[in-house]
């Protein structure tokens, strides 16, 4: 279990919070990355490159910078495009992951033989919050939603006229936190502007991973919480 493995992180006028962010995934139990920062258009570029420059030395970490604001979906298509990676995930700029969220997806992926995995997430209204959600214990045993009951729960969501998200029932997803195998990328399940996907508005992660779902019936959850989600924080993607 030493594959590659691609970590996109998307950032548009995020600087303040992205310093943590990139040391989350530089922190990870799991080493072999390729970590990809992507600066969408940011308006400060200044201090976007200040903050690169202030991280220790990571010859994992590369840098993607547009002078424009396209979307996060385009600096995800184009990161997996660029990248030798076997495996791709990706990681917003004003959120943080456990330093074992890449372990514990990746032995999900590999124990259930699927090809698309997610995990779940804690919600971080204000900053105590993502103190205290850092001190998270993690499970001995790896807990697992299996393909069957996440394809059946994500049917069950898109045939309900009121779900207009990727729905998993009372355990909910990170959307970001979508880990695949290149392949699929390769074979066609891109990343699409927000509102042009299937029936997602507003992300394109939803999206996405409806659409892993539905096409592969390959999918499972690794069933704990190891992402810390700030929900007042913007978003990572304006234009569409």
């Amino acid at each position: 279990m030493n594959e590659k493995i691609l970590v996109t992180i998307c950032n548009y006028n995020h600087n303040q919070y992205l310093k943590e962010s990139i040391e989350s995934i530089q922190n990870q139990s799991y080493s072999n990355l390729d970590i990809c920062i992507y600066d969408d258009g940011s308006q400060n570029k200044e201090e976007f490159f200040d903050i690169i420059e202030s991280i220790d030395k990571d010859e994992r970490i590369r840098v993607i910078s547009s002078n424009k604001n396209k979307g996060k979906w385009f600096g995800l298509n184009k990161a997996i495009r660029t990248s030798d990676a076997v495996i791709c995930t990706s990681h917003d700029a004003d959120d943080f992951s456990l330093n074992r969220r890449i372990e514990r997806q990746l032995e999900c992926l590999k124990t259930t033989n699927s090809v698309h995995n997610l995990c779940g997430f804690y919600h971080c209204w204000k900053e105590e919050d993502v103190i205290k959600f850092k001190k998270h214990q993690y499970f001995d045993k790896l807990l697992v939603i299996d393909q069957k009951n996440v394809y059946n729960l994500v049917m069950q969501g898109f045939n309900h006229p009121n779900i207009n998200h990727y729905y998993t029932a009372d355990f909910e997803t990170a959307g970001t936190s979508a880990m695949f195998y290149k392949n699929v990328w390769k074979c066609g399940i891109r990343f699409n502007p927000p509102s042009l996907g299937l029936r997602t508005i507003l992300s394109e992660d939803s999206d996405f991973n409806l659409r892993c779902t539905a096409l592969l019936q390959n999918t499972s959850i690794t069933a704990e919480k190891l992402y810390l989600y700030r929900r007042e924080t913007s978003t990572n993607n304006e234009a569409i």
